[in-house]
């Protein structure tokens, strides 16, 4: 079942390798697995609904217009736990995470729409996330 959706808003290309936006729609239920960036800084600006976020030993819950930042090698995650949708901004420096969306959204189309488990993973191997 598929839990989100991403828009990316800012490239690489775009804004010279400093950062890159992604638009995200998470549906009700929506989780990630717990993971971390070893190079990367990752934000996000909720714009509707509310996330709740896990960053290191903290959980904290978010609402439109408020801002979370997640330092590099620090672990999170990111849920949707109520029932409507929730959609913030994915801000990540540097620029580049484009590029998982894309290979995540090619394998997807290559298998049926579901990436298998050993694609999935070689793919996160490749763009800095490392799942604790």
């Amino acid at each position: 079942m598929e839990t989100g959706t991403a828009v990316v808003r800012a490239t690489a290309a775009e804004t010279g390798g400093a950062y890159s936006i992604v638009e995200y729609t998470a549906q009700p239920g929506h989780a990630r697995s717990r993971h971390l960036h070893r190079n990367m800084v990752e934000a996000f600006l909720v714009l509707e609904g509310e996330g709740t976020f896990e960053v290191g030993d903290r959980v904290l819950t978010a609402g439109p217009g408020e801002f979370i930042a997640v330092a590099r090698g620090v672990p999170h995650n990111v849920f949707n736990r109520t029932d409507t949708v929730a959609r913030w901004l994915e801000i990540y420096s540097p620029a580049g995470f484009e590029a998982y969306l894309i290979e995540i959204a090619e394998a997807a189309a290559a298998n049926g729409g579901r990436v298998p488990d050993e694609v999935r993973a070689a793919i996160v191997a490749r763009h800095d996330i490392e799942r604790v």
